[in-house]
């Protein structure tokens, strides 16, 4: 009986050690602010356009996912768009799984006399890659990778120079 007791504690630890937070997930779990910025290429056909994406500014969530070796990244930006990113986190290294959002870019539609651009909205849906680092203190830095497709005219969008930086909310 006390070989079956000892076996079952056995069993029933590693069941709930498997279950728990990696230290590096819990340090970094929490509310953040964030601000995503960054330039990306668009083209279509034979014209290439440098844009500066408008930059983004929320809230910020990191949360362990179940299994303990992943976390959550949710995104609640303030212009009402939302997102879910997975990522793995290593000692202090954030590596992001790939994921897909839907973003607006201003990409120039026509050149008018004395040089003046017209712009207009387009909705590109896009996946998202891409790395980081939890600081020293506390903040998160990631760089993203972004590349997809106009909805409706034929343009691509593609960039590594993807910044955001979340500063990490105190209670």
């Amino acid at each position: 009986m006390k070989k079956i007791c000892s076996i079952f504690l056995c069993a029933a630890a590693v069941l709930l050690s498997a279950c728990q937070d990696t230290a590096e997930v819990r340090s970094a779990a929490g509310g953040y602010t964030y601000k995503t910025s960054g330039v990306v290429t668009i083209t279509k056909a034979d014209t290439v356009m440098e844009v500066h994406l408008t930059p983004e500014t929320g809230m910020m969530t990191l949360a362990s996912n179940k299994n303990g070796k992943e976390a959550t990244l949710s995104f609640n930006h303030n212009g009402g768009d939302s997102y879910d990113m997975v990522a793995t986190i290593d000692k202090d290294s954030i590596y992001l799984m790939p994921g897909s959002r839907f973003i607006d870019v201003a990409v120039a539609q026509d050149t008018l006399l004395f040089g003046n651009v017209t712009k207009r909205r387009e909705s590109f849906e896009i996946e998202v890659t891409g790395d980081g680092k939890v600081m020293s203190n506390g903040d998160v830095c990631l760089n993203l990778h972004y590349e997809g497709d106009a909805l409706n005219e034929g343009y691509h969008l593609e960039g590594d120079e993807v910044h955001v930086h979340a500063k990490r909310v105190k209670n």
